[in-house]
């Protein structure tokens, strides 16, 4: 089913279970009492920033940078599995570094690491893209919104699920998720590649 493939390609690269290390370490590092603040921030934002890219990338992309989706598929793809490689092979965790509680809001921490990169980074944005191509607005749109609602329900929750599921889990539900990642980065290229060798000259 359409929807079920966007849904499982945007859970691997947003990748929520995997991402509850970097939640916490965000969590600690927010003025006290503001956690709810900075996720909340950060399912709303990731979520407009995929849902704008889905529909107004590919005319961003045609009009302004005068790229084609099958050069974003391509470079995308490449991006994808140099990223699952790095995080896979070489064990570069995103734990993200020590912030000044008195110098960060909740707000800008909800923006910058959550909603972007971390949430809706280029990965997302450009699976949201393609597959908004592939398979319309009526299966992704419902992916999108389907993966930030149980975002948001997971960060709601985070400290029972993290203490329900531990670090072991968490990490090894991660690295099972950066397989399919660069799994979906492959046939991204594949695809683009194809698109390049069938169109006409």
């Amino acid at each position: 089913m359409p929807y079920l493939e966007a849904l499982v390609a945007l859970f691997a690269i947003v990748d929520p279970i995997g991402n509850i290390p970097m939640f916490l370490h965000v969590a600690d590092n927010v003025p006290e009492g503001q956690e709810a603040k900075a996720f909340n921030t950060a399912v709303l934002v990731g979520l407009t920033v995929l849902l704008v890219f889905a529909f107004a990338g590919k005319a961003i992309l045609n009009h302004v940078f005068h790229i084609e989706l099958a050069a974003l598929q391509v470079a995308g793809g490449l991006l994808l599995i140099i990223t699952a490689v790095d995080h896979l092979i070489f064990g570069i965790l995103k734990k993200g570094v020590a912030i000044n509680k008195s110098a960060v809001s909740a707000t800008e921490l909800g923006c910058v690491p959550l909603a972007c990169p971390l949430l809706a980074g280029p990965g997302a944005m450009v699976t949201s893209l393609t597959m908004l191509e592939k398979h319309g607005p009526l299966a992704v749109i419902p992916a999108i919104v389907t993966i930030f609602l149980g975002l948001w329900l997971l960060l709601r929750f985070l400290e029972p699920v993290h203490r329900f599921l531990g670090d072991l889990v968490s990490t090894a539900f991660s690295k099972i998720m950066l397989v399919f990642i660069s799994a979906i980065g492959v046939h991204m290229m594949i695809t683009g590649l194809k698109a390049y060798f069938t169109t006409p000259s």
